[in-house]
Parts: structure tokens; sequence; C-alpha cells
């Protein structure tokens, strides 16, 4: 992907922006006609997840983090740069620590939502991706 609004959207994600990264990798997905727009759904679902998980919406964070974390399995381990195994694991850490939420036994802590990181071994022919691996993954 070569679109600005997919970098922004990751970074806007990784600065714990959840609703506008959802926003601006949604105004892309509804122009995006490739075959991995699934990919770009994903991305959006985990972003709405974790805000509503930001917002104590647990029902929706659970709903929408389920969702996308199931539409990212064909994309692993890479995809688009970003390090899609590590994502699903990330996503799947949360929604264990989510059913201690729900259960009484912990509280919404923002140092569980994680980042997205781009993966080393991106295939990358034309070098777009380096100025923004570097950047995205040096993000807090």
């Amino acid at each position: 992907m070569t679109d600005q609004r997919y970098f922004s959207g990751i970074d806007q994600f990784n600065r714990k922006s959840f609703f506008e990264a959802h926003e601006t990798l949604e105004d892309l997905w509804h122009e995006y006609r490739e075959t991995d727009r699934t990919f770009l759904q994903a991305l959006i679902q985990i972003s709405a997840g974790f805000y509503h998980l930001d917002q104590e919406n647990l029902r929706g964070a659970r709903s929408q983090l389920t969702k996308g974390v199931q539409k990212l399995g064909v994309y692993s381990p890479s995809h688009a740069g970003v390090d899609v195994g590590k994502l699903i694991s990330d996503v799947r850490r949360c929604l264990d620590f989510l059913a201690d939420v729900e259960a009484g036994r912990r509280q919404v802590d923002g140092s569980l939502f994680p980042s997205l990181h781009f993966s080393q071994s991106s295939n990358d022919p034309t070098g777009l991706l380096n100025g923004a691996r570097t950047a995205l993954n040096s993000s807090p």
C-alpha cells in the first residue's frame, strides 16, 4: 500500500488515537479496490475495538477485536509491511485480559494497547516502507 492515509492510520494507531486511526483507514477502505481490502477492514475493526476498550465499552471492544483478529489470519506472518503475526498475538493477549476485566478481576489498563510494527522481512521492492518502518517502529 502506498497511500499516505495508510501510514497516517498506522501512526495514529501507534499514538493510541484509535478513533482517528479508524476514521483514516476507513476513508481509505471506501476507495480501496485491491484484493487485500479485508486487511484494511481488519485494521479498522481492531482500531475500533481498542477505541471501545479505551472508553470501557467492553462488549463493543470484544466484538470488534474478535472480528478484526479473525480476518487477519490469512495475512500472517506479514502483510503490507505490518508484522501481522505480532499484531494477532497482541490482540489475543488483550482479549484474554479483557476476560479478566469482564469478570471484575482487573481494570482497563492503557499499557495493554499494542502498536503496529513493520515486519523486518516485508516485501518492499520500491523501498517505500523503509522510512515509514523506521519512523513507526520508533513510535512510543
